[in-house]
C-alpha cells in the first residue's frame, strides 16, 4: 500500500465524506475513491460502509484507523528525530489569541519565512495534532496539560478576565472574584475550549449557570446585551475595545502561554525566532 494513502484513509474517516476529504487533500473525488478501494483491497475487506449521509468506518475499519494513525505518528516523530531542526520547515500550531491579536509581528515575519501554520481555537485540539504528527510545535496554554513526556518553554503569563456589558454593576468594581460569578449566567464556548477546561478544573464546586455558545461572535453578543458574563484570557480583550463591552481581571487566576513539543531542539528553534523579533518572553499588560 502506498504510504501516502495513510493520510487519505485518516481524512476520509475523520470527515466521513469523500467530497470533503478530496477538497481538503486537493485530490479529485474519483481518484480519492479509487485510493480508498485500493486500501480495502490491500486489507481484503470493507473498511467503510456508504450511506446517503456519508461514509463511515466498519468495525474492521476502526481497527485499521487506530493502527494507521499510530503509524503516521511514529513516522512524523522519526522524521523530526533524524532531521536537522535548523533546516526543516516547521509546522507550528497556534491559538488565535496568540497568532492574530498579540503577536502580529511574529505572524507576519517568522511564520511567513520558514513555517507552516495551523490555527485552532483551543490547546486540546493542538495537542491532538501534535500527538498525531500533524504539527511539530504548538504555542498554547501550557498550564492546561500535565503531560510529562513533552518539552515546554513558557512565553508569558496572562490574566483571566470577566467581560460584561457597560450597564452591568460589575463595572463599579476594580477586580472580580469567584463569588460574583454565581450571580450571573456565564457564557462559554462549546467544548473543547481552554476556558471551559479551566472553569471545570477550578470552579466545579460553584455550580455556575453555564450556557455554551458556538463562537465568539454569539458569545460577545449575549454579553453585550447584558444577558450574562463571560470568562476570557486577557489577550482576547482586544476584541472588546470597540464593542462597548467592559472587563475586569478575575482575582487570583491566570494562565501560562508557551511552547510545547516532543523534541527540545524544535522548541529552541522557535524560541530563537521569537527572540529575533524581540518577543521571546513577555507578560501581557
Amino acid at each position: 500500500m502506498n504510504i501516502d494513502y495513510i493520510e487519505v484513509f485518516i481524512k476520509v474517516a475523520e470527515f466521513q465524506s469523500i467530497n470533503h476529504a478530496s477538497s481538503l487533500l486537493n485530490i479529485s473525488t474519483p481518484a480519492l475513491s479509487k485510493r480508498i478501494k485500493h486500501i480495502e483491497n490491500y486489507f481484503g475487506c470493507d473498511l467503510f460502509y456508504r450511506t446517503s449521509r456519508g461514509i463511515f468506518l466498519t468495525d474492521k475499519g476502526k481497527i485499521v484507523l487506530k493502527k494507521l494513525t499510530e503509524i503516521k505518528s511514529h513516522l512524523e516523530k522519526l522524521k523530526i528525530q533524524i532531521t536537522d531542526p535548523i533546516n526543516i520547515q516547521l509546522r507550528i500550531g497556534l491559538l488565535p489569541s496568540f497568532s492574530l491579536y498579540k503577536l502580529d509581528n511574529f505572524h507576519k515575519n517568522v511564520l511567513s519565512e520558514n513555517s507552516i501554520v495551523k490555527i485552532e481555537n483551543n490547546t486540546q485540539i493542538l495537542l491532538k495534532h501534535l500527538h498525531n504528527g500533524d504539527i511539530d510545535v504548538l504555542i498554547g496554554d501550557i498550564s492546561s496539560t500535565t503531560a510529562n513526556h513533552l518539552f515546554t518553554k513558557p512565553l508569558y503569563i496572562e490574566k483571566y478576565m470577566i467581560a460584561f456589558s457597560n450597564d452591568n454593576v460589575l463595572s463599579k468594581l476594580d477586580c472580580i472574584n469567584t463569588s460574583h460569578l454565581k450571580e450571573y449566567k456565564v457564557f462559554l464556548l462549546s467544548p473543547p475550549c481552554d476556558t471551559l477546561t479551566f472553569v471545570r478544573k477550578n470552579f466545579s464546586e460553584l455550580q455556575l449557570d453555564i450556557e455554551h455558545k458556538p463562537n465568539l461572535e454569539s458569545l460577545f453578543a449575549s454579553v453585550k446585551t447584558n444577558q450574562g458574563v463571560t470568562i476570557i484570557p486577557q489577550s482576547l480583550t482586544t476584541r472588546l475595545d470597540s464593542m462597548d463591552i467592559n472587563y475586569r481581571p478575575l482575582e487570583g487566576y491566570d494562565r501560562a502561554i508557551g511552547l510545547l513539543a516532543y523534541k527540545e531542539e524544535l522548541i529552541d528553534n522557535v524560541f530563537k525566532s521569537l527572540g529575533k523579533y524581540g518577543i521571546s518572553s513577555f507578560e501581557t499588560t
